[in-house]
């Protein structure tokens, strides 16, 4: 996906005994090489990699990465771009994976009790949104006070969390409806219906080859994309005037995503489309 994603640094992480190089990107965000992780396991890396483009939890955490310091024999290292997945989804990725497919029984043991204790976690970080209040105190009542007390913290930051994305919620939907008052102060006219039209034509076209590739949530990732290349909360907000741009930049997009000498759907040839008067 082309963004402004850069490597700021990098930093070992030592996962089961093995130590590898995490990239710190510009996003604020630790990412871990997928084949590394994935010979670590004994699992096959492809097979993992298009299981997560499948699952929506994990696809839109994994990138391509460039990194500066990947082993390369026993004693060597070269830059490498490889697919890398964000840090903070670690858990859950290990989580969701198949451990009959994990030959060696020491690393199957270990990811097997991970994912125990993962699944007690999330019961823990979720069980009050799924049972009341005065059922849980009653399912407490006989746990040893340690417990109790390290649930009652947990059922906090369940609050604290949901009290955050209703914040994060409302900044998003004031921040949208900022630029579009701003824009409209600076007399700026939006795509119009037409334009709208040939535009979701492109992103529907672009989504079905992605979506033949494994890729879970295409019509997302190219909205995303599109989203932060303008620098728009919403592709609806993007003045008139850079439609062409727009057009260009889908049509690349599609050519990126597609074989070399791959016909362009007739949707891409068509005329920039004009606001009537």
């Amino acid at each position: 996906m082309a963004d402004d994603f850069k490597v700021v640094d990098e930093f070992p992480f030592t996962f089961y005994g093995t130590t590898f190089t995490t990239a710190l990107g510009n996003d604020r965000k630790l990412y871990i090489p997928l084949p590394l992780m994935c010979k670590a396991l004994f699992i096959d890396v492809d097979g993992q990699v298009q299981r997560i483009q499948r699952d929506e939890a994990l696809s839109d955490a994994m990138r391509q990465v460039r990194f500066e310091q990947y082993p390369h024999g026993d004693d060597e290292v070269r830059a490498r771009e490889v697919n890398a997945l964000r840090l903070d989804r670690l858990p859950y990725w290990l989580g969701t994976i198949d451990t009959h497919r994990i030959q060696k029984e020491d690393v199957r043991a270990k990811i097997i009790t991970f994912k125990r204790e993962f699944a007690d976690v999330a019961w823990d970080a979720f069980r009050t949104q799924i049972l009341p209040h005065d059922i849980l105190a009653e399912l407490d009542s006989s746990l040893p006070p340690a417990q109790q007390t390290y649930l009652a913290k947990m059922d906090e930051a369940t609050v604290l969390r949901q009290n955050l994305q209703e914040q994060n919620q409302r900044l998003g939907e004031m921040e949208k409806r900022l630029s579009g008052l701003e824009a409209r102060f600076e007399g700026t006219d939006f795509i119009n219906p037409a334009q709208a039209k040939q535009y979701m034509d492109m992103v529907n076209a672009i989504a079905m080859v992605l979506k033949r590739k494994g890729e879970a949530s295409p019509h997302a990732r190219i909205h995303g994309e599109i989203k932060h290349v303008f620098n728009v909360p919403s592709y609806a907000l993007i003045p008139e005037k850079e439609f062409p741009r727009l057009k260009k930049y889908l049509e690349q997009l599609y050519q990126r995503v597609t074989p070399a000498g791959t016909p362009m759907p007739e949707v891409f040839r068509a005329p920039n489309q004009r606001k009537l008067l």
